[in-house]
């Protein structure tokens, strides 16, 4: 069904005809992936399992592009990082920081998220972050995170986040 409009798949996701006027009529696929069941519902006058049924469609295909999408095995670059984390933290509607442990070829050894915070940001203390890439035997280490806010400009709180930290060397 690779040819079928978006409004065809989410009628035959629902099995309601015309209901996916009332879903994309207000929102969008990459909004729609961000709501709640209970919002998706109260916002589109279906009911929660429908609402339910819609999401876990959505869901399927985000896994999908997840095990399709080539993940690079070595971290050489920040654009390799960022295929790397991008189908676990794209499509998140809250802050996620996550660790990528690497050995000393730049190979991927383990990768652990190590704080969930809120749509404002969240908070990690550097011991954290040292005792988690220790604990992965970490030669090296990268870590990621995704601003809900969809900017990559650091934000006035990320500023200085590094302090304290060892500088970088040039990849």
């Amino acid at each position: 069904m690779p040819t079928a409009p978006e409004a065809t798949l989410v009628d035959l996701v629902l099995g309601i005809a015309g209901a996916a006027s009332r879903v994309l009529g207000l929102h969008g696929l990459l909004h729609l992936g961000r709501l709640t069941p209970l919002a998706l519902a109260q916002r589109t006058e279906l009911s929660l399992r429908d609402a339910e049924r819609l999401l876990a469609a959505l869901e399927l295909g985000r896994r999908l592009h997840a095990a399709r999408t080539r993940r690079p095995r070595r971290l050489r670059s920040p654009r390799d990082v960022a295929r790397f984390f991008e189908p676990t933290l794209a499509h998140l509607v809250h802050e996620e920081l996550w660790m990528a442990a690497l050995d000393a070829h730049r190979g991927v050894r383990a990768v652990r998220m190590l704080s969930r915070g809120g749509i404002l940001g969240t908070v990690v203390h550097q011991t954290d972050v040292l005792r988690a890439a220790l604990e992965m035997a970490a030669t090296t280490f990268v870590l990621c995170h995704n601003p809900p806010s969809g900017d990559p400009a650091h934000g006035v709180m990320e500023r200085g986040a590094d302090d304290g930290l060892p500088p970088r060397k040039a990849a």
